[in-house]
């Protein structure tokens, strides 16, 4: 009788180590997931940071550098360049920063000179700069073309003084453009 008594005991023992064993281990998993996720945020805050806070690699550092990007660079590959060159910090955080930029697709091909004092975004639009200057040519030669297609069509029908009234006045209004560009130039 004695003999089963003990081991009842024995199994009881064994329950509550193999109990407690459980519970060390599912709290052990729990701490080391809890400090895996805050080790997560904290690495996705800094990121964040970094892509809206944008700040120059060195403020001091006010030297140039010569970069050249080829019209076939993946914005990956001038980030890779430009950090290569000491001006960036992270090629692929200049990736998402190019991302967020109004200037999104727009880096052009050339030689740029560029220094760790500038921002990631002055540094895009600097390089963006010839096809922002490029759109703006043909957004105003399709307006030009627009805008003579339209006199045509108001001067069908009309008499020889009136279409050459009409002439002046739109090669008035193309000197006084190009004026303007002059002064502003």
């Amino acid at each position: 009788h004695r003999a089963d008594h003990h081991g009842c005991a024995g199994m009881n023992i064994r329950r509550v180590i193999f109990n407690i064993i459980d519970i060390v281990c599912k709290v052990v998993l729990t701490v080391l997931a809890v400090m895996v996720i805050i080790k997560g945020v904290r690495y996705a805050y800094d990121w964040g940071i970094q892509i809206f806070d944008q700040r120059p690699m060195a403020v001091d550092d006010t030297r140039t550098v010569s970069v050249t990007i080829f019209d076939t660079d993946s914005v990956l590959e001038v980030g890779r360049k430009l950090e290569d060159a000491g001006v960036i910090a992270d090629a692929r955080l200049f990736w998402i920063q190019e991302r967020l930029s109004i200037y999104h697709d727009m880096i052009a091909g050339g030689v740029y000179e560029l220094s760790p004092s500038m921002t990631p975004d002055a540094m895009i639009e600097i390089m963006a700069r010839a096809t922002v200057e490029e759109k703006k040519t043909e957004e105003a030669a399709a307006a030009a073309a627009a805008a003579e297609e339209k006199r045509k069509k108001e001067l069908e029908g009309k008499s020889e003084w009136e279409k050459a009234l009409s002439d002046l006045k739109a090669e008035n209004a193309k000197r006084e453009q190009e004026w303007e560009k002059k002064m502003q130039a």
